[in-house]
């Protein structure tokens, strides 16, 4: 390894090679108690077509990745990727060059620029999971609208560490094709609930049960991320006992299962809500953030009165005094007050890209579910517990 560690050399654009580092920074943790995983391993291979191999792990989630560049001497080195990636970015638009000096660093060049890093044994990095084959497919842009309006209902709490990811179910298990090949997203962290699924999606391998997988919200981010970058193309995946696997274009994303039980989320969802407000999403936003200023600070309270005709917003508190508004809608009644998180109301309200959304309450107490009002071929609810006035 000492040998080809001494030989390594390489140039790569600075645009190619800043693109993937700054997704890989968002898996290398930036303070670690393993101080090798600081590191990213970067892997040349000589030969016609040549590409530099950048990879990133924190022991849950790995990413690996690449980028065209011009191989002089093949090898591996490691780097430190926070390091790495401040240079790379304040470098000017040229080739940047990589060459080892065999005492373990590594010289970076750019035009009048030069750096020298070091630049630990590659031994001495964990390995890697090795990607099975991934028998199932999704389109990206169907990721890009998922996670997002979901992720925002995991749980803050580390100690609640079912609530920390999101439930990603592949098959409905049902006769129906299209109930096979949908794919859900569930995430709640005991007081609010997101759910969103798009049936008919799903493509390739034989579904026959459901797949349940617990993935972690970390990493659901970062394929958020790989799939807004991923323009038209497919999501491949697939799990084992303890691992998801995606595929991104020429990106792979590995990442630990989270263990335990996730809530049965179908018990919490509103069946009898026979009560139904719409609103204008704009106008909404603009009248909880009004009212909001005045929410007190711990709690956030914002209670909806509803009477025929009318919905009045208001809000108190000890410190600063009250606040209220007023909006005209379809509802005759009867009249019912409900006191919700204005904080969890907005975040559902930043995340649905509706113009019109519906709540649907049965009474003061029982939780409400919040859904856009017109489909665009995804089902997608929000349930949301009441406070206690």
């Amino acid at each position: 390894m000492e040998a080809r560690l001494r030989a390594v050399e390489f140039s790569v654009a600075k645009a190619d090679l800043l693109k993937e580092l700054t997704f890989l920074n968002n898996v290398v943790e930036k303070k670690t108690t393993i101080p090798i995983l600081s590191n990213l391993l970067l892997t040349g291979e000589a030969g016609p077509g040549g590409a530099l191999t950048l990879a990133g792990t924190d022991l849950d989630a790995t990413l690996k990745t690449s980028c065209a560049a011009t191989i002089k001497h093949s090898g591996t080195a490691l780097l430190p990727a926070r390091r790495l990636f401040d240079i790379a970015r304040n470098l000017p638009d040229a080739d940047i060059r990589f060459k080892s000096d065999g005492n373990g660093n590594m010289n970076l060049t750019c035009e009048g620029s030069r750096f020298r890093l070091f630049s630990p044994a590659p031994e001495n990095y964990p390995s890697l999971p090795e990607l099975p084959e991934l028998p199932l497919s999704v389109p990206a842009a169907i990721v890009r609208a998922m996670i997002p309006r979901i992720l925002f209902a995991t749980s803050q709490e580390e100690s609640r560490y079912q609530l920390n990811g999101v439930q990603m179910v592949v098959g409905g298990g049902a006769a129906s094709e299209s109930k096979r090949r949908l794919l859900r997203m569930v995430a709640t962290d005991g007081h609010r609930l997101a759910f969103i699924e798009k049936p008919e999606c799903v493509a390739g391998g034989a579904l026959g049960k459901p797949i349940n997988l617990l993935i972690p919200k970390k990493t659901m981010a970062e394929i958020a991320r790989l799939a807004a970058d991923a323009a038209d193309g497919d999501i491949a995946f697939g799990q084992d006992d303890r691992h998801a696997f995606f595929r991104v274009g020429t990106r792979t994303f590995v990442s630990r299962l989270l263990a335990g039980q996730f809530p049965n989320y179908e018990m919490v969802m509103p069946k009898n809500n026979d009560k139904t407000i719409a609103f204008e999403t704009e106008r909404l936003v603009a009248a909880f953030r009004r009212v909001g200023v005045i929410a007190d600070e711990m709690t956030r309270a914002v209670k909806l009165h509803a009477s025929e005709g009318r919905v009045e917003i208001t809000a108190q508190s000890p410190e600063s005094g009250e606040a209220g508004e007023t909006l005209g809608v379809d509802y005759p009644g009867p009249s019912v007050t409900i006191t919700f998180n204005v904080g969890y109301l907005m975040d559902f309200l930043s995340a649905v890209h509706a113009a019109q959304v519906s709540f649907e309450f049965k009474d003061e107490i029982s939780q409400i579910q919040l859904r856009p009002t017109e489909g665009d071929g995804y089902d997608y609810r929000y349930v949301v517990m009441p406070m206690r006035a």
